[in-house]
Order: structure tokens, then sequence, then C-alpha cells
């Protein structure tokens, strides 16, 4: 696997889409991987730049060939530290996530509708990629998983939304029936246009009665991985 090949699995992309290489980077350097990361995932390149140490480590897996733990380290470092920044994250920062990743939803359910099985399993094609429409919406929803991580990483633990108080959210507000909740768990089991729909009223945040939109956005986004 080549450090472009390993960048695409990390990024949930299927090419890196700005072609980018460091120019300016050792070949197999941690400079290399940060370069690059910086255009494919904003996230993961914010995550590693807070925690060198452990990137240097993942750099280093690779480079020696397992590419299997590199991997699976990589995806430990967004559980580890991505997801109780989400959880921390404020009302704006976290509904601004939600928004943006409805907006890729909606812009694969009109140009690829295969893509939101893709994107339930957290992963996007070159082909969904190639289009500008699914482009310009993926980069900002990864911008805004960036900016929520940022927001959050360093703020005080806030209670999470209970689990009784999410599901009156999906049913009553989002009106994702029982069904529907069971389809988001099993993607692949309904055509792919009817899955769009789902998660796009999964994500519909703005249907949310207002007083828990902060609190559903958090505990949807930090859910995530």
């Amino acid at each position: 696997m080549s450090l472009k090949d390993f960048l695409s699995v990390c990024a949930g992309i299927g090419f890196l889409a700005s072609g980018a290489i460091a120019q300016d980077a050792a070949p197999g350097s941690v400079e290399e991987l940060m370069s690059d990361l910086a255009s494919t995932n904003p996230l993961l390149h914010a995550i590693f730049t807070d925690h060198m140490d452990e990137a240097k480590d993942i750099n280093a897996t690779f480079q020696a060939g397992d590419e299997e733990a590199a991997i699976k380290a990589a995806d430990a470092m967004i559980r580890k530290y991505g997801n109780p920044a989400f959880s921390r994250a404020s009302d704006d920062s976290a509904i601004e996530v939600l928004k943006r990743a409805g907006d890729v939803i909606g812009a694969l359910a009109d140009h690829y509708p295969r893509g939101c099985i893709e994107f339930a399993h957290n992963d996007i094609s070159s082909e969904a990629l190639s289009i500008p429409r699914v482009s310009v919406a993926y980069r900002k929803y990864q911008e805004a998983q960036r900016l929520a991580y940022e927001d959050g990483k360093d703020r005080k633990p806030i209670p999470r939304m209970e689990i009784g108080d999410m599901f009156q959210v999906v049913t009553e507000d989002l009106k994702v029936s029982r069904a529907e909740l069971h389809t988001l768990l099993n993607p692949e089991s309904v055509a792919a246009i009817e899955l769009c729909a789902i998660i796009g009223k999964d994500l519909n945040i703005s249907a949310v009665r207002e007083p828990q939109r902060g609190q559903y956005a958090r505990a949807n986004i930090s859910s995530k991985k």
C-alpha cells in the first residue's frame, strides 16, 4: 500500500481528490503524511497535530509495512480524541456538523444515491467526489468536523443527552420510524435512494425543537466512527 492509499483510507475517501503530494518533505516522513492529511482529512490532521508522538508512531508502523495496524491506530485516535471533543463542542459547532452532513446527503441523493450507503459506513468514493456538488459539500462537512473538534477539545464535559430523549427527538421531531431506525443500522437492506431519504430525515437538525438541538447534535456526532 502506498502513502496515497493509506491516506485515502484514513480520510474515508477513495482517492486523494487534491492530488497534492508534499514537495518539500522527505518521502515516508511524518511531514509528508501531515502535509497530505491537511488537504484530505482536516479532522485527523488536527488530531495528529495535537498528538504528534502518536502520529509519528502510526507513520512508523505504516512505513514498517503494517498498514492494517496503522489504519486501526489512526481510527482509534479519532475515537480517543475526536469523539470526546465532539461531545463537548458548543451548540453552534455541533449543529453545523449535522447541517453540513445533511448537505452531503442531499447532494448524494440528487447525483449519486449509492454514496448514501458509503456515507452510512463513514466512507465516500472517488466516483462520488468526482461530482462537483458532492465534493464541495463533503469538504465543507470535513471542515465543520475540524472546527467542532477544535471548539470542544479543551472544554469541560457536557452532560450527554439521554438515550430516551434522543429516541423521542428522532421519532417525534424528525419523524423517523422504528423501521427506519432499523434501516440506519442495516443500510444495505433498502434501495440507496430510500436510504438517502432516511438519513436526510435523521440529519434534519432544523426540525428538532430548539432547546434540544445542541444536545442532539453533540450526541449524534460523538457517536460516529
